[in-house]
């Protein structure tokens, strides 16, 4: 048996739907899915209890001494970054930042966009956006699908993290990348992701329908345009323009680390 874990989010549901729901093989085994969130899958990828996992690109040199970085069903793209968003009117760098998490690309891109220390506090993505709903004075980084509905539940926009990362780099934006055990054949299953997706894209009305089960709180409008986002030719496959803004993704995280 292989163990997987991803996000409950529509684009990694999207994308592994056809190994989820028996249509595509995965190395002829039997498959078992768990779902967390996007920090929660970075801790446990330092425990090495699962085979094949989605995190955070900024996660991986966490975990890179075990698992290997495979080229399909991550996502990175441009107009894809985290937010960060206030309930009230202006944006105060003394006051605690709420983060979904430490070892997120989100937080790597916050740093990056404000250069000096914060007072931040990490808080689990869906809870951070209620708190930031309910206090006018809350500030902090979303991400996923609440870049559809900030708006709408009266809250503003700081500033693009990542519009900032693609003025100043030119790249795009890697957030989530799928990782698998060093001992395992990845090419193979980067190829069975690959046949899922394509699975996914002509079956969408049966996918849309296991996305929604996953995401009972979306509205079928919010859940498309999540998948329409983060869902993309970078998904199926990162290419070389693709491997190139990883690569430099990389040699930032890098560079942090070293002067931190």
């Amino acid at each position: 048996m292989l163990k997987i874990a991803i996000s409950p989010c529509p684009n990694d549901v999207f994308i592994f739907a056809g190994l989820i729901l028996g249509h595509v093989q995965m190395n002829d085994s039997d498959l078992h899915f768990d779902y967390f969130d996007i920090e929660t899958l970075n801790e446990k990828s330092l425990l090495f209890d699962y085979d094949l996992m989605k995190i955070s690109y900024a996660n991986y040199p966490r975990c890179s001494s075990n698992y290997s970085l495979l080229p399909s069903g991550g996502a990175l793209g441009r107009g894809v970054g985290p937010l960060l968003l206030t309930g009230g009117a202006s944006w105060n760098p003394e006051n605690e930042v709420m983060v979904p998490g430490r070892y997120t690309t989100a937080n790597f891109l916050l740093d990056f966009w404000v250069q000096r220390s914060l007072k931040k506090k990490f808080v689990p993505f869906n809870s951070l956006y209620d708190v930031l709903k309910e206090n006018s004075d809350a500030q902090g980084v979303v991400i996923h699908e609440k870049r559809f509905t900030y708006a709408a539940d009266g809250l503003n926009l700081i500033q693009d993290l990542g519009a900032y990362w693609e003025e100043k780099t030119g790249c795009p934006i890697p957030l989530g990348c799928v990782i698998a055990k060093k001992h395992l054949d990845g090419t193979a299953l980067n190829e069975s992701i690959k046949q899922s997706l394509a699975w996914a894209y002509k079956n969408k009305e049966e996918v849309l329908d296991l996305c929604s089960r996953y995401a009972s709180d979306m509205t079928p409008d919010v859940m498309q345009s999540h998948i329409d986002l983060y869902v993309n030719e970078f998904s199926m496959e990162l290419g070389p323009s693709g491997e190139s803004a990883v690569n430099f993704f990389f040699d930032q995280v890098e560079a942090k680390t070293t002067s931190a």
